[in-house]
């Protein structure tokens, strides 16, 4: 079993294991190996979930973003399944003969046949759209099981209403919901592989991380904590199945802290810095004002699962949505340096790269010096720097088809500023979490384990050898004695 958990971080998982609020995760703590599992370049679910599956970083799968930044241009196109450049260690176990049961892994879509069941993640379209599944119709058995599976309960939605109660409920429908379908299908299938992603508990950790620190909100730490309470319970669930002699890892993807910055955060930054400029055309400022009226109002009537499967049907659309969102109101001729899909990515407006590029390509190093310098130097009121270090062209050898950032930051927890988003308070870390545990498992604490080991791990738990483009390896000492069965 490789059950996924997006953003479980172990500064959480152990004390609460401790305390005794998680039982299945001590007895896998206790029984098994665990640390730190550290995530890829900017934590998105893109790269980082491709990375679990493909046992490859982001520059050999070849998604570096949940959208990629096209060459010649400043669309900014959706990443999907159909990127990865690389197989799934799934795919790879079923062409070995082993059959598996793979649920909700992001970048899945469109399903491709395989030995076992397979339901696609979140770049799904909808669970009814075609390709959703293989074999094809496993979803509508589900639905005549009696069980209401979804990709994604659209918890933004309730949140944006302030209907946090109603979006608990949604959350426990989309967890319970899973694990149902997991139970289903190894009750009716011969499987030696299962393959399962949750949102929890990212979901409520970044909407309420705050919650946590020296002055806490008691309901938001609560909802963190319950989150965590209800994956323990349906880990339970699912570890029934597992045989005596079965291996059980549990991962995320990234871990989690606070939120150190928005890209909106650092445009303005760097207009201040007069790297970027606004356009002030008036017009386009009213229809920009009129296109955000809009989008409430659509926000208050349609939920939010249901918008992103309308864009996803019309991909001209979602592209041209998704760009006017993020970078809609830049003067691009005016602009040198731009962030264009979050915080921690910038790119330079090279002239003969982007359309309208307005930096000389002898000029470009200089300025990246120039950027780098003023981010470093940038300090909050107590004298501490925003941004820790900043890396130049982080994937030299891109994969085609997408124009890589020129600039990668990494940001100072430590100095993460209060209230730069009306509601989102939590962000990704680098630092996600590894349980490993079953027969021939040595208790221990792992150390230096990456997600691209995922992979591996769980190739060589169905006794497959990986291939050598996997960049991946097994923790070493792992499985040098065995321990207790689960």
């Amino acid at each position: 079993m490789v059950i996924g958990l997006d953003g479980l971080t172990l500064k959480l998982l152990l004390p609460l294991a401790a305390a005794g609020e998680l039982p299945t995760f001590a007895r896998l703590l206790q029984g098994g190996a665990h640390g730190e599992l550290r995530s890829v370049t900017n934590m998105t679910t893109g790269p980082t979930w491709a990375s679990f599956a493909t046992g490859c970083g982001p520059a050999r799968h070849g998604i570096l973003h949940d959208f990629h930044h096209q060459p010649g241009s400043y669309a900014l196109r959706p990443t999907g399944g159909r990127d990865l450049r690389a197989p799934a260690f799934w795919r790879l176990a079923s062409d070995a003969g082993r059959a598996a049961i793979v649920l909700n892994v992001p970048h899945s879509y469109p399903a491709r046949p395989l030995r076992g069941v397979l339901l696609a993640g979140i770049d799904a379209p909808g669970e009814r759209a075609p390709g959703f599944d293989t074999p094809p119709g496993s979803y509508r058995e589900l639905r005549r099981a009696g069980i209401d599976y979804m990709i994604d309960c659209g918890l933004a939605s309730y949140m944006q209403a302030g209907r946090v109660t109603a979006g608990a409920a949604a959350v426990e429908r989309e967890t319970e919901g899973r694990t149902r379908a997991a139970e289903h299908f190894m009750r009716r299938h011969d499987w030696d592989l299962l393959v399962v992603v949750y949102s929890l508990p990212d979901v409520w950790q970044h909407y309420y991380w705050a919650a946590l620190s020296a002055a806490p909100d008691r309901a938001g730490r609560e909802r963190i904590y319950d989150g965590y309470r209800m994956i323990d319970r349906h880990l339970a669930r699912l570890l029934a199945y597992l045989p005596a002699d079965g291996l059980a890892i549990v991962c995320s993807d990234h871990g989690f802290g606070p939120l150190c910055g928005t890209r909106d955060q650092v445009n303005r930054w760097l207009a201040g810095q007069g790297l970027l400029r606004y356009r002030e055309d008036r017009r386009r400022g009213l229809l920009a004002r009129l296109a955000r009226a809009a989008l409430a109002q659509a926000r208050g009537r349609i939920s939010f699962r249901r918008r992103q499967q309308l864009l996803a049907a019309i991909p001209a659309l979602r592209r041209a949505v998704e760009t006017r969102l993020r970078v809609g109101g830049i003067d691009w001729t005016g602009t040198q340096v731009y962030a264009a899909l979050d915080h921690q990515e910038l790119w330079i407006n090279l002239r003969r790269r982007q359309p309208a590029g307005c930096v000389a390509p002898a000029d470009y190093d200089a300025l990246c010096e120039r950027v780098a310098a003023a981010l470093l130097a940038w300090r909050d009121e107590r004298g501490r720097p925003y941004v820790r270090a900043v890396q130049r062209r982080p994937y030299p050898d891109p994969p085609p088809g997408c124009l890589p950032p020129d600039l990668l930051l990494e940001w100072n927890r430590a100095a993460a500023p209060p209230g730069l988003h009306p509601l989102i308070s939590g962000d990704h870390e680098p630092e996600g979490a590894l349980i490993v545990a079953g027969a021939g498992v040595r208790p221990q604490r792992l150390k230096g384990c990456s997600l691209v080991d995922i992979a591996p791990l769980a190739l060589h738990g169905l006794g497959l050898a990986p291939p050598a483009e996997m960049e991946g390896s097994l923790p070493a000492g792992l499985f040098e004695m065995a321990s207790e069965n689960l």
